[in-house]
C-alpha cells in the first residue's frame, strides 16, 4: 500500500514528491547572472524534453510563480515576489532601519537602500528615494546584485569564503582585496561607479552584536551630485547611520 501511495504523489526515493523537487530545482537556476527561465533551461534541469519542460513553466505562470516576460521566457511572477517580500519583511532589520534611512536620505539628499542576502547575492529588500532634485534614481525592491555591485563586495568582505569564492551562506561571490575596502569608524565600506560614470553606490555593513552581517546600507546617487572628494564624508554618515540601527 505504502508503494502504491507513494507512487500516486510521485514520491521519489529520496523521499522527495517528485514534482515539487523538480520546481525547487527549477527556481534554484535563477540568479543575478541567470534572471529567467525558457524551454531549453527548463528541459536541462529538469532532465525531461522540451514538451514536458514548456508545460510546467505554462503551468508555473498560471498559478502566478512565473510570469512571461516575452513569447519564450519567464521570469519570477507575483506569487514569488509577494512571498519574498513577506519573507523579508519578517527581518526585525527592515523595520529598525526605516527612520534612520529617511534621516540619512533627507541629511545626503541621495537615495538610500538596504540590501539583505537573497541565497545567493544580495537582494534590495528597502528603498527610500530621494526626490529633492529634479532627476532621481530609480532601484527596484526583490532586484538581486551582480557580483562587483558595492554592497556585494560588503558581503563578501564580511563572509567567510571557501574555494571558488563560494560563502559559508551558500551563494557565489568574487573575493576582495584591501585596496576595494575603505576602513571607516571600525567599519569596512565600498563604492562602486556605474553606467559610464553616471551614477554612484557607496556601502556599509549592518553587522549583528557579534559581528555577523545581516545587511547593507548604501547611499545611491548620480555622480555628479557625488563628487569623489565627498567619498569619505559619505561613508562617515552611512557608518553613523548604520550604528543608530538597534538590533535585538
Amino acid at each position: 500500500m505504502a508503494k502504491a501511495e507513494a507512487q500516486v504523489d510521485g514520491e521519489g526515493s529520496g523521499g522527495d514528491i517528485q514534482v515539487i523537487a523538480r520546481i525547487a530545482a527549477l527556481l534554484d537556476c535563477l540568479d543575478p547572472d541567470s534572471p529567467y527561465l525558457d524551454t531549453q533551461t527548463t528541459a536541462k534541469a529538469l532532465g525531461v524534453g522540451r514538451s514536458t519542460a514548456h508545460r510546467y513553466l505554462v503551468s508555473l505562470e498560471k498559478r502566478g510563480l512565473l510570469r512571461r516576460r516575452d513569447a519564450t521566457t519567464y521570469e519570477l511572477g507575483p506569487v514569488l515576489s509577494r512571498l519574498g517580500t513577506l519573507a523579508l519583511s519578517r527581518l526585525g532589520v527592515l523595520e529598525a532601519a526605516r527612520p534612520v534611512m529617511h534621516e540619512l536620505c533627507r541629511e545626503i539628499r541621495n537615495t538610500v537602500v538596504l540590501s539583505v542576502w537573497g541565497g545567493r547575492a544580495p537582494v534590495i529588500a528597502r528603498v527610500v528615494p530621494d526626490n529633492s532634485r529634479i532627476t532621481t534614481i530609480s532601484v527596484e525592491v526583490g532586484r538581486s546584485l551582480p557580483p562587483d555591485a558595492a554592497q556585494s563586495r560588503i558581503f563578501a568582505a564580511y563572509h567567510k569564503l571557501g574555494r571558488g569564492g563560494r560563502s559559508a551562506t551558500g551563494g557565489h561571490l568574487r573575493a576582495v582585496d584591501d585596496q576595494e575596502l575603505v576602513p571607516v569608524g571600525g567599519l569596512l565600506t565600498a563604492s562602486q561607479v556605474y553606467a559610464g560614470g553616471g551614477f554612484k553606490t557607496i556601502a556599509a555593513p549592518i553587522l549583528t552584536a557579534d559581528g555577523g552581517i545581516v545587511a547593507t546600507l548604501a547611499v545611491i546617487g548620480l555622480a555628479v551630485f557625488m563628487p569623489e572628494e565627498d567619498d569619505r564624508t559619505v561613508a562617515e554618515k552611512l557608518v553613523s547611520a548604520v550604528s543608530r540601527i538597534g538590533l535585538n
